[in-house]
């Protein structure tokens, strides 16, 4: 079947796809193209507003499992699972670069930049959420801009190092973002990425599932699959989106969510551990972390 003729795929704006699920509220489709896995249809702004400020405020969204995810963005604390992912991804970006001016896009809190303060980056943060960004100025005494990045004003500033912390599956356009912020990134510096790994273990159990059912029993798919994620990259798609915007690869490796971060019974808890060990052993952990160069201009070198 077809997509809906206004379905293009946010990658690569091709109108070709086949139909991979139909879940309650929305199709989702493979590009026929250049392969990546998109929703349609997305929510309008309004509504991703809407639901980051209750995701933020209330931990209220259509997944019960990320009642709590939300929870460990406030405090700056060394027994924090968020803070420890994010001292990990820091240390990777330092391997490639010595700190310096450090812009987060999708900066939300802040928690992530008041790590980054206390190792020597000079923050700077942009984030459509009011609610996040008032506790990164109250909390973290953090100086962040309040709206889209596409309207954020650099002044002249360039960054040694850009994060994007599970924000490029929520871009309508991911190869414009990512463009964009090559345009503000210093000689030599490097973005940094996480996003959901569409290759990963629950695709493929929940998939089976919905497979073997005929198509009736999508709630496994809807634990995976949320609304307010538009597209959702495998590490070769990422791979192609960052060579559309003029960028490369320096670093990838894929993660396992924390699940000291879900709210789980102890059935489900057990469900994961399962489905989490089989992913290590098969490369299908459900998350991906990269990190991203410009590419080398002619007669420069690699």
């Amino acid at each position: 079947m077809k997509p809906d003729p206004e379905a293009l795929c946010p990658v690569c704006g091709s109108a070709e796809a086949r139909t991979r699920y139909r879940i309650t509220r929305f199709r989702v489709y493979d590009c026929a193209e250049c392969g990546v896995v998109y929703l349609w249809p997305q929510l309008t702004d309004g509504e991703v507003r809407e639901m980051f400020t209750r995701l933020y405020t209330e931990g209220a969204g259509s997944v019960a499992e990320l009642k709590s995810y939300y929870d460990f963005t406030f405090e700056d604390a060394p027994d924090n699972p968020l803070v420890q992912l994010y001292e990990s991804w820091l240390d990777e970006i330092e391997r490639q670069r010595t700190p310096g001016r450090i812009l987060d896009i999708g900066c939300g809190t802040g928690l992530f930049l008041a790590v980054a303060r206390r190792r020597g980056w000079e923050p700077y943060g942009v984030d459509d959420c009011t609610e996040a960004t008032s506790h990164a100025r109250d909390h973290f005494g953090l100086d962040v801009w309040d709206g889209e990045f596409s309207e954020f004003v650099s002044d002249g500033k360039t960054f040694d190092a850009i994060t994007m912390w599970d924000t490029i599956e929520h871009a309508r356009a991911p190869v414009g973002l990512l463009g964009a912020s090559r345009g503000v990134l210093a000689p030599g510096g490097v973005i940094g990425i996480s996003t959901p790994n569409q290759r990963s273990v629950l695709d493929v159990v929940a998939g089976a599932i919905y497979r073997l059912s005929g198509g009736r029993i999508v709630q496994p798919l809807e634990k995976f699959y949320i609304e307010q994620h538009f597209l959702y990259f495998t590490p070769d798609t990422l791979r192609d989106s960052l060579r559309r915007a003029g960028l490369e690869v320096a670093f990838l490796r894929r993660e396992l969510t924390d699940l000291r971060r879900l709210t789980l019974s102890p059935w489900n808890r057990l469900v994961l551990v399962t489905l989490f060990a089989l992913a290590r052993m098969t490369g299908l952990e459900n998350r991906i972390f990269c990190i991203a160069k410009a590419q080398p201009s002619d007669g420069e070198p690699g």
